[in-house]
């Protein structure tokens, strides 16, 4: 609220003075009572001018207080919508500026090339019993078997040869299957298989056959082979396996 304007104060108080003076007697004059009585009607009128000036100007006050309150309140209102808005601002560019780090994140990952896995060393073979053999028409013919059971489940040969034999009475036999020729010997009334030789489709119970590449050889049967020129030899006992080979690639298998 505003203070009341001091020049206003002191007429007021002048005003009373006077009157007061007037009312008791003091300072008596030579004036009429007539001139007396109007100076108390001016006094009066003063007074009530003064009132009426004091008055206007506290409700001039009041208006403008009153005025001020909602203005203030509203700037409140505005500062805080003011405050929310730009807090709702910074939330929102954080929130892009996160994104844009977890783009940039994703685009560098992709980007960037998968670690080279270390390969593993490729798993070798060994070579077993089982490997010396040739599968022909489905039927496996091992070394030094008995070809007289399997020629009866092979049925007819390709072709047939036969030679009376240096050690033994009867005769030394020559199967062919195919790709696969088989030599034999008579040792007490058995044909005993002593040689196969494979140069056609036929294959090893491993699967090495012709064509197969060296990374498969060693792969069936591991690296420890002998060399003799181009011939991977594979030494079991008294039995061998021959794989010859042209370049990288086997052109002659061999069993004995």
């Amino acid at each position: 609220m505003k203070k009341i304007n001091k020049g206003t104060t002191f007429m007021t108080a002048a005003v009373l003075a006077g009157s007061m003076a007037f009312m008791s007697g003091c300072g008596a004059s030579d004036k009429s009572a007539a001139d007396q009585a109007e100076s108390v009607t001016i006094q009066e009128e003063s007074i009530a001018e003064v009132a009426e000036s004091n008055t206007e100007e506290i409700r001039s006050t009041q208006v403008e207080t009153e005025t001020e309150s909602p203005t203030t309140a509203e700037t409140e209102v505005e500062t805080e919508t003011e405050t929310e808005t730009e807090t709702e601002a910074e939330t929102e560019k954080e929130s892009e500026v996160k994104t844009e780090s977890q783009a940039e994140t994703m685009s560098k990952s992709e980007e960037q090339p998968p670690k080279a896995q270390e390969e593993a060393p490729a798993v070798e073979g060994t070579v077993s019993e089982g490997d010396f053999a040739v599968v022909v028409k489905g039927v496996t013919i091992p070394l030094k078997g008995d070809m007289s059971v399997y020629a009866a489940q092979l049925g007819e040969p390709d072709a047939f040869g036969s030679a009376k034999s240096c050690t033994e009475a009867g005769d030394d036999k020559v199967y062919t299957y195919g790709g696969a020729v088989i030599y034999t010997y008579i040792t007490n009334g058995v044909d005993v298989i002593s040689l196969i030789e494979i140069t056609g489709g036929e294959s090893l119970p491993s699967g090495i056959r012709i064509g197969s590449t060296k990374a498969e050889v060693i792969a069936a049967y591991g690296s420890s082979y002998a060399e003799e020129g181009t011939e991977l030899l594979y030494e079991m006992g008294n039995k061998t396996i021959g794989i010859q080979m042209n370049g990288d690639t086997v052109s002659f298998i061999e069993l004995y």
